[in-house]
């Protein structure tokens, strides 16, 4: 009996690690970048992506100026920027104490999923992420990842 119980345990425990693997394979963490589809801009590359977003680049489309909004879900947030740049949420989080501490900027506004996706609906040139399964309809996919 013992030796069973310990078995589905480890079972169990193994499944846990597995999962987070198991979802990446399939799609459900997919990030997209998303823009109004009424901007001009039809894609960017990752590192315009990562430089628009940690403040390091500014940017046009057609008469609008590109303004990053950040996903306020810690999940989403830390996986765009750990695929994007590279860097944990600490590591960013640092990174801004930084850039605002020498008054070289401030990081974007942070919104829920959803005023994301209403922000970049209501105002063109808003750039944020979301789940690749999230996409708003009216709204054009710049980049997406993993």
């Amino acid at each position: 009996m013992r030796a069973a119980l310990r078995t589905l345990l480890c079972v169990i425990s193994l499944s846990a690690f597995q999962l987070p693997a198991a979802l990446a394979a399939s799609g459900e963490d997919k990030v997209a970048v998303i823009v109004s589809a009424s901007v001009a801009i039809h894609q960017l590359s990752a590192a315009d992506v990562r430089e628009l977003f940690l403040g390091r680049k500014q940017m046009q489309a057609g008469e609008f100026a590109l303004q990053p909004v950040d996903n306020a879900d810690k999940q989403a947030r830390d996986l765009f920027y750990s695929g994007v740049a590279g860097m944990s949420g600490t590591r960013v989080r640092a990174y801004w104490a930084r850039v605002v501490f020498s008054a070289q900027g401030k990081p974007p506004p942070e919104l829920s999923p959803s005023d994301v996706s209403r922000r970049v609906m209501e105002q063109p040139g808003t750039l944020g992420y979301v789940n690749a399964a999230n996409v708003p309809v009216g709204a054009r996919i710049l980049f997406t990842f993993p």
